[in-house]
């Protein structure tokens, strides 16, 4: 997990929004915090399922599904 202090204003996925809002978040396959491309996902969950995860867009696939484990940290997206 991301020391606060260390690498920006980054906040630990524990405390991040579950609720739809798009947030950045820090894939734990980026070792160094992202500068640009940013990595936007929200958390999306699946009542018939029971399957709650992040939803990831702007990769390759245009679509991805990751868990908190494979999450560094989050920050939230600047509103002008």
């Amino acid at each position: 997990m991301v020391e606060m202090g260390s690498s920006g204003d980054w906040s630990p996925v524990s405390a991040a929004p579950r609720d739809g809002i798009p947030v950045i978040l820090w894939l734990s396959e980026e070792n160094e915090p992202p500068d640009f491309p940013l990595t936007v996902g929200f958390w999306t969950a699946n009542p018939a399922t029971g399957a709650d995860r992040w939803q990831i867009f702007g990769r390759d696939d245009n679509l991805r599904f990751v868990s908190d484990g494979e999450i560094h940290g989050w920050k939230a997206l600047l509103r002008g």
